[in-house]
């Protein structure tokens, strides 16, 4: 009776884990550590875990979340204590020229020595105010340094880092981004040429066209994007190309914040920088159209700026660099070479995917999991193109670039996968699903049984309890917390917030070395060089803006979620890894149209890397 007793108190104590682990800096690690007692302790302290949950979930960014930058958008220095050029990487020269002696730079390394870290606008050696964050050694520690620049940093003497976010002047980021768009080599030039030509009239001379082809090719473009105005279209160009971060503050804010305008002065320039002209402003805020454009002088003096789209170009880099500099740790932004980045309108909202081409091929739609499959790994790129397929990955509600729902989750999901086909005119195609996209897949196909050619299901979420009982997931930390989701979704968004707010590297390579490290497969695969990077990064690109997508994505299936009736596809393979494998798999999936069954020897959740061609065949055999 002692020794029960005792195990008994160890066991119901996560709660005390959290709060332990919370002032170390790391909460995520009490999922690793008590997961085994999660759902004990949610029975036996619902109020104590909540407490522990809530106050785990405000869990600082700057401790513990990274973002991902372009480096293409990022310059360097490093100047000593009296300011003066120490060392300059080729982007900051490029900007400023082989001198760091402006007032503004000097403002900011008084600053950084003061105080560790000052924000402000710098000139460039073209007169464009450009913004900058200066460091000292402690405060850039999280910072995505060269490493020559940081050798620099490293001296003798005190010295500061100067960081220079620009990502307007990348013409790799603006290509991508029009591309992203869909625009056409005129539109794009154009798009490109507004993000610092004064005016459309000088934007068409720049790139030799007449006004009339450039007004209506703005039109075409603004359209695909999405964006009413100009404004509004480098606006969502600056979005794509400043990289993924924490979404940045209202521009009111920044507007207040990085450039002194008082409350008046930046509710009416933040309305203005969106595309509403001085009148509207005026009548939207109730005040005389006067007021408003003394109010847009006022903004436009104190930021160095005369034009709308130049207050959203700056607003946005400004804020995106505020958010770089005060997030745990910025990773540079992995680069994709077989991957074209989609961006797609649909009303307000905006759906991104990665299609792997080529066009000719047979179109598979794959779907990624709960925080990583944004990237596919190049074997299974190379291993579906081998079998003629072009592998297109769409991003979920809430999930990476794509904005949250508006309408109920696996709906929504639905609804833009349907998108995604119209805009890349797929009439049909194949769907490979996977553990926690299953609900969003199958409603799909469930909704939509014409666009669907045949399916695979890998690992697939099984229903939520029911017919077949409790919730069948492994006994593992990833099947505990789905358990605890069903029985307390009220709880789905605290964890989301935590799990979102722990994308620091070290902790991410913790969390999946420790969570699979009960498959023998994937921690081979783990082992295998580059592979728990590549995890890593596509997570944090997943995460960085919101954890929206995988709240919403895990309440829908707490709600209940069933396999759809009439799901599409002549036929479909129903496969699990051999050591993540559970009984009545033919039971639960035989609704299904032809269903066929398939166990994957020695595979766990990695099978995307560790058996690339077996999935490839499956698709092809589907």
């Amino acid at each position: 009776m002692e020794t029960t007793s005792v195990l008994k108190k160890v066991e119901y104590t996560f709660p005390r884990i959290l709060l332990e682990r919370l002032a170390e800096g790391r909460p995520s690690q009490a999922l690793l550590d008590g997961w085994s007692s999660l759902e004990a302790a949610l029975r036996m302290e619902p109020e104590a875990m909540q407490a522990a949950l809530q106050e785990a979930a405000l869990f600082a960014t700057a401790q513990g979340s990274a973002t991902v930058a372009p480096r293409s958008a990022l310059g360097f220095a490093v100047v000593d204590a009296g300011g003066d050029l120490v060392h300059a990487d080729s982007l900051f020269l490029k900007w400023f020229g082989p001198h760091a002696d402006s007032i503004a730079f000097r403002r900011l390394t008084r600053l950084a020595l003061k105080d560790g870290q000052g924000s402000g606008l710098v000139e460039a050696e073209d007169g464009a105010a450009l913004a900058a964050c200066a460091g000292v050694r402690e405060a850039a520690t999280g910072w995505p340094l060269p490493t020559d620049t940081r050798a620099a940093l490293a001296g003798p003497a005190r010295r500061v880092v100067l960081l220079c976010f620009a990502p307007s002047r990348a013409g790799d980021l603006a290509a991508r981004a029009s591309d992203a768009f869909g625009l056409t080599p005129l539109e794009a030039r154009l798009a490109e040429a507004l993000l610092d030509a004064p005016n459309l009239e000088a934007a068409a001379k720049r790139i030799g066209v007449g006004r009339e082809t450039a007004r209506e090719a703005l039109k075409k473009a603004m359209k695909k994007a999405g964006a009413r105005r100009s404004p509004d279209l480098v606006r969502r160009m600056m979005d794509l190309m400043c990289g993924d971060h924490p979404t940045p503050p209202a521009i009111e804010a920044v507007l207040a914040s990085n450039f002194g305008a008082t409350a008046a002065e930046a509710r009416a320039a933040a309305r203005f920088a969106q595309g509403m002209t001085a009148r509207e402003v005026a009548e939207a805020l109730g005040v005389k159209d006067a007021t408003v454009r003394g109010q847009l002088k006022a903004v436009f003096a104190k930021t160095g700026v005369n034009k709308a789209k130049d207050l959203v170009r700056l607003a946005a880099e400004t804020s995106t660099l505020a958010a770089l500099t005060g997030t745990a740790e910025t990773v540079l932004e992995p680069p994709d070479p077989n991957g074209r980045l989609r961006v797609i309108a649909s009303g307000e909202r905006r759906i991104a995917l990665t299609d792997y081409g080529p066009r000719s091929g047979k179109p598979v739609l794959v779907m990624h999991g709960a925080a990583t499959g944004r990237r596919l790994p190049p074997a299974f790129v190379v291993a579906l193109h081998a079998r003629g397929y072009r592998p297109i990955v769409p991003q979920r509600p809430g999930f990476g670039l794509t904005d949250v729902a508006t309408e109920p989750y696996l709906e929504q999901g639905a609804d833009d996968m349907a998108r995604i086909m119209d805009a890349l005119r797929i009439d049909r195609g194949k769907l490979l699903v996977r553990d926690s996209s299953t609900p969003t897949g199958l409603y799909f196909a469930s909704h939509h049984p014409d666009r669907v050619l045949a399916g695979v299901a890998v690992n697939p979420r099984w229903p939520a309890p029911g017919r077949f009982g409790a919730v069948r997931m492994p006994a593992s930390l990833m099947g505990a917390v789905a358990r605890a989701f069903v029985d307390n979704p009220h709880l789905i968004g605290l964890v989301a917030e935590l799990l979102r707010r722990q994308t620091r590297t070290d902790l991410l390579e913790a969390t999946m070395r420790q969570s699979l490290a009960h498959v023998a497969g994937d921690r081979v695969a783990l082992q295998t060089p580059g592979v728990l990077d590549f995890l890593v990064r596509d997570a944090q690109g997943m995460f960085a803006r919101s954890s929206t997508g995988f709240a919403s994505e895990n309440q829908a299936y707490a709600a209940g979620w069933t396999i759809p009736p009439d799901v599409g596809g002549a036929s479909w393979t129903v496969a699990e890894g051999e050591q993540m494998a559970l009984p009545q798999i033919e039971e639960v999936w035989s609704v299904l149209p032809n269903a066929r069954f398939r166990i994957i020897p020695e595979a766990g959740l990695l099978v995307y890397f560790t058996h690339p061609a077996v999935i490839a065949d499956m698709v092809a055999n589907a």
